[in-house]
């Protein structure tokens, strides 16, 4: 898994985003398009993409979108074992 796909990604999955407009250390919950759509977007992204499944409350313990790719990352892990 790769941290600038996580990025595009998520640029992809919510409405009105330019392309390349994000980074890592991007706090998405302060994007002016992240709303309950956006959410939503972004964990059928995350069930899609990476056949993962991230309850909405651990999302809320993130704050950058490295922070939510490293627990997409975490919980992939546990789930493979």
């Amino acid at each position: 898994m790769d941290i600038t796909q996580f990025v595009r990604n998520f640029e992809n999955a919510v409405e009105n985003i330019e392309p390349n407009s994000l980074s890592p250390d991007t706090q998405y919950h302060k994007i002016k398009q992240w709303d309950s759509l956006a959410l939503l977007c972004l964990l059928a992204m995350i069930d899609c993409e990476y056949e993962v499944q991230v309850p909405g409350m651990a999302l809320k313990q993130c704050d950058t979108l490295q922070d939510v790719f490293d627990l997409v990352c975490s919980r992939k892990l546990l789930e493979a074992a």
